[in-house]
């Protein structure tokens, strides 16, 4: 019985094509894994049909030309095969070699072209039946898909221990114990409105020559505490605003990489499940978070603004896709009139998106004044002074010419426009929450990061975020100058909790570029329990 199953198997192996089916799916379910947890069975449906298609195509097109069906179906393996890893391929190239010509697009593509139109007449001359090859490469990827599936076991009990979170531990959360319990009608509506990229007034003066001290006086007139050498924990926005929720720095087996496409997504989640939203709730809080940061944020009326991390996942690993990314939007090279057409008006949508998104925050923030009842905290995302720069000093939406940054001259006229916008849109709501909300009310108005130019890192000022807080009865003695983000909520929890927390050592770490794991190999320790309810 079993010799009739090999022998069958062994038949099947030297006679199918079956790679041409095992190669996407090895692409789709490592690609998965990556992610794992994150994306869903019809995104990758969708992706598996494309996918599916267009190698129906090149293997019709191959079967024209090459009139034989065991031909047509390794020239069609190939051609995937050069299409689906090529982005992969690149990222090797890259870092191993340091012969720029041999990783450009200009070298590559040719090369490739070349390969592709050799293996076809090589194989048109071909009179072999290529058995040994079709069971060379179904056995291939039989074991390439198989080899995947203790690392989907292994993601789904790393993801499943930490929630899919970037910090699961809630520390905070379980040593919160307030010394008594107050009734809601003195717990103070907490406005917390972070601008992304706000830098601090030194920073804004050393890294552009300007300044904002318009902002500050009227901040300071209103009543505002101004924490004017505040500087960031972690220079990323996942970063810095996962660990001032958390108000504890990042766990220590996360690595801080900016690259890691992990990281936005346990990042974001932690956006909505962290220490201080569960003691909130725990405090009768009503809670709502306006921003466009997090994947299916029951509170945000529309898509991420990491959508496209999400959608182009698959995409950029691909031929296409990496022409597109990096080709397709390098200004210094493309200067076709059609391409730059289709540039702009790509362009155009996302600095309308932009402005949507900028609305839409404003929008919800004011109507959020109208809430009565339970007191309530309410967190507002505010993608400026954060490029892409598409706005103008009084928000009007500039031309897209007027948005490219070519120069880093341009680069800190164009922050600073966005930054006299941001201005303009804290006076306008500092007013309407003073106005329109109840008395008791903290405003928090923040930065996540300072301005990040190659000149500030440098000199150390894109950490340097903008940090000011409003305390109803203006009693600022617990207040520091250089509170960071990871204090931010310790500092509102004890004075209007009495939750006695300790103040962390404000400190910054650089999120570096290089792509690692998030979990460091060496620490991927099982917790000693899963906090999945409270008090855990």
């Amino acid at each position: 019985m079993f010799k009739k199953i090999y022998n069958r198997i062994k038949e099947t192996f030297h006679t199918y094509p079956l790679f041409l089916f095992l190669l996407p799916a090895f692409f789709l379910y490592s690609g998965y894994n990556e992610l794992f947890g994150f994306l869903s069975a019809q995104f990758i449906l969708v992706n598996a049909l494309w996918i599916f298609g267009s190698i129906a195509v090149v293997l019709g097109i191959s079967l024209l030309l090459l009139r034989n069906k065991r031909k047509a179906a390794i020239f069609t393996f190939f051609v995937t095969l050069a299409f689906l890893t090529f982005g992969y391929l690149h990222d090797v190239l890259k870092q191993l070699s340091s012969n720029t010509i041999l990783v450009r697009f200009g070298f590559l593509v040719p090369a490739l072209l070349l390969l592709i139109i050799l293996l076809f007449f090589t194989l048109k001359r071909q009179k072999s039946k290529f058995e040994s090859v079709f069971n060379f490469l179904n056995l291939l990827f039989v074991v390439l898909l198989l080899s995947e599936i203790p690392n989907s076991i292994k993601r789904h009990q790393l993801d499943k221990s930490v929630h899919n979170l970037i910090d699961f531990r809630f520390s905070v959360f379980n040593e919160y114990k307030p010394q008594a319990e107050l009734p809601d009608s003195s717990k103070p509506d907490i406005y917390f409105l972070l601008f992304d990229a706000m830098a601090s007034s030194q920073s804004v003066q050393q890294t552009t020559g300007r300044n904002i001290h318009p902002l500050d006086s009227f901040l300071q007139q209103k009543g505002f505490y101004l924490a004017s050498a505040a500087a960031a924990n972690y220079n990323w926005t996942i970063h810095s605003v996962s660990t001032t929720l958390n108000m504890e720095y990042l766990p220590p087996w996360i690595t801080p990489v900016k690259d890691d496409m992990k990281v936005y997504f346990w990042g974001s989640s932690s956006f909505k499940d962290n220490s201080l939203f569960r003691i909130l709730n725990k405090e009768g809080y009503q809670i709502k978070s306006y921003q466009p940061i997090s994947f299916n944020n029951p509170d945000w009326p529309g898509n991420s603004y990491f959508i496209n991390l999400k959608k182009d996942h698959y995409y950029f690993k691909t031929l296409p896709g990496r022409i597109y990314r990096d080709i397709f939007w390098n200004y210094s090279r493309i200067d076709f009139d059609f391409v730059r057409k289709q540039q702009f008006r790509i362009m155009q949508k996302r600095n309308e998106e932009k402005k949507q998104l900028l609305d839409t925050t404003i929008a919800l923030i004011k109507q959020s004044c109208s809430d009565s009842g339970a007191p309530k905290f309410i967190y507002g995302h505010f993608m400026i002074p954060h490029d892409p720069y598409v706005f103008d000093s009084a928000g009007n939406l500039k031309e897209v010419e007027k948005t490219i940054v070519r120069t880093s001259g341009d680069e800190l006229q164009y922050y600073y426009q966005q930054l006299q916008y941001a201005t303009v849109v804290i006076k306008d709501l500092v007013n309407y929450i003073q106005t329109h909300n109840r008395k008791n009310s903290i405003i928090i108005v923040a930065g996540d990061h300072g301005f990040k130019t190659e000149d500030a890192r440098v000199k150390g000022y894109s950490f340097n975020n903008y940090s000011a807080y409003y305390f109803p009865d203006q009693e600022y003695g617990s207040m520091y100058k250089s509170a960071s983000p990871v204090n931010t909520f310790r500092l509102v929890l004890n004075k209007y909790f009495n939750a006695k927390l300790p103040l962390l050592k404000d400190s910054s770490t650089l999120v570096v570029p290089e792509k690692k794991e998030t979990i460091k190999k060496s620490e991927k320790i099982q917790p000693t329990h899963t906090p999945s309810t409270p008090n855990q």
